[in-house]
């Protein structure tokens, strides 16, 4: 499913929703900020050459960047505590390194599609994902105006990344770009990823229709390339050095920063005295 299929899905079901009959919904809009920790899994042995070339203090560690995201959801609620939600979400992560080693990634033939050489100098990441959620959030004291949950997550996603020099090592070097996927910089579609977490946030009602929402998720996503570097393993086969791909998990974070806004869609079911069923989504925040 490529990005264009996966928003005709979410408007279709926006469409679907708003044909429903007596329905609170709420409509969720945020900000967000994430970062890349770790990669999860067996870790890549270096080849020799790698390690022979690789500065001493050298590190594969990257530090992480703050950068700016965005993400939309549409939410049911299930029971008076639970909520249902599906996000549109798009992440930015951006990390940097000052004394990377030589990966065995720049050992391999697939390297050699984007440099000659490899020079030692600091590196960084910049990888962007497009995801669609499906949240479930649990709502500690639903009928008070500063509200605690906890949610889980599962999470459909399209990586796209870059790795590439910080600076231009040779003035002669016209071309910085040392991994690419998804990007104008590479022929090859994005990495289509799926991934599993969970986290913590609140609500605070401003009025009885718009709620301020925080959150902070940790995700472990189903792809190696977050950092910019594909995963390699060396292996000895009969006397044969072998850089084997290793498939690696990565554990990210994210936190979200926006507003909630509660509409009703359609004539409703209503009690005696006019006031909204129970059963409806949101009904404690109408009464």
């Amino acid at each position: 499913m490529d990005v264009r299929r996966l928003l005709l899905f979410c408007l279709l079901l926006v469409v679907s929703t708003f044909a429903a009959k007596a329905q609170l919904i709420g409509f969720r809009l945020a900000a967000n900020s994430g970062m890349h920790i770790s990669e999860l899994g067996n870790s890549d042995v270096p080849h020799p050459d790698a390690l022979l070339l690789s500065p001493p203090t050298s590190s594969e560690k990257f530090t992480p960047q703050l950068s700016a995201g965005f993400e939309g959801e549409v939410l049911f609620q299930v029971t008076e505590k639970t909520y249902f939600g599906v996000e549109l979400d798009y992440s930015h992560l951006k990390g940097f390194n000052d004394d990377p080693p030589v990966f065995n990634y720049f050992l391999t033939p697939y390297f050699q599609y984007y440099q000659d050489e490899f020079y030692i100098t600091p590196l960084e990441y910049n990888t962007r994902l497009f995801n669609l959620a499906v949240n479930y959030k649990y709502f500690f004291m639903p009928d008070k105006t500063f509200t605690p949950f906890v949610k889980l997550t599962g999470v459909v996603a399209f990586v796209r990344t870059d790795l590439m020099y910080r600076e231009l090592p040779d003035p002669d070097l016209e071309w910085n770009i040392l991994y690419s996927r998804g990007t104008k910089n590479s022929e090859q579609d994005s990495w289509p990823a799926f991934h599993i977490g969970g986290g913590i946030g609140f609500d605070y009602a401003i009025s009885d229709k718009l709620l301020v929402e925080v959150d902070g998720t940790f995700t472990v996503l189903n792809s190696g390339i977050i950092d910019g570097v594909p995963n390699f393993t060396y292996e000895q086969e009969e006397g044969v050095d072998l850089l084997r791909y290793n498939r690696r998990l990565s554990l990210t974070a994210q936190v979200s920063a926006g507003f909630v806004y509660l509409l009703e869609i359609g004539g409703g079911r209503r009690g005696s005295g006019g006031r909204v069923d129970p059963s409806l989504p949101f009904y404690r925040n109408k009464n």
